[in-house]
């Protein structure tokens, strides 16, 4: 947590409030989308994804199997879309964004592999960038016009060499 001031205009009073900052950890990928499932809660529901990221040389891909919960509006929706060409078993690829990553152990109950433990990553889908159906390119998102934040402080000397 930071605390930061605040100069209020309307009595000229100084308040100091505190604003959670996070360090985020984002995974940027391309895999295929699989078991789409709404999961009702008390609370509400959610949309639960499965997504095997691809991983490696480009000729000889690994998957890396994400468990994972769809998070906002918009990625709720587009992933909703995607749900007859799932159910239908069609190739559906996106390119995605996620956060949020955490690993769960897990024991297998059946099959020749019964009694083994497994890991299970878990993380919270928040955007898609691009969905393709079969060949079709039937979504892509918009380039963000936005830049980063500029902090405005001065330049220091340094180095030709420096890092």
């Amino acid at each position: 947590m930071t605390a930061t001031t605040t100069n209020n205009a309307a009595n000229n009073a100084n308040t100091t409030s505190t604003k959670a900052e996070y360090f985020n950890l984002n995974i940027k990928g391309l895999g295929y989308l699989s078991n789409i499932r709404r999961i009702e809660t008390l609370n509400g529901g959610f949309i639960s994804v499965v997504i095997n990221a691809l991983s490696g040389p480009t000729d000889s891909p690994t998957y890396v199997r994400f468990d994972a919960t769809v998070a906002g509006k918009e990625a709720t929706d587009l992933i909703s879309r995607c749900q007859k060409a799932v159910d239908e078993d069609q190739k559906v690829l996106l390119g995605f964004t996620l956060s949020n990553l955490m690993s769960d152990i897990f024991t297998l109950n059946k099959g020749d592999h019964a009694g083994e433990q497994r890991v299970s990553l878990k993380a919270r889908l928040i955007k898609v960038d691009w969905i393709k159906i079969g060949q079709a390119m039937v979504y892509k998102a918009e380039k963000s016009e936005s830049a980063p934040p500029q902090h405005n402080s001065q330049q220091s000397s340094y180095a030709k060499n420096s890092f």
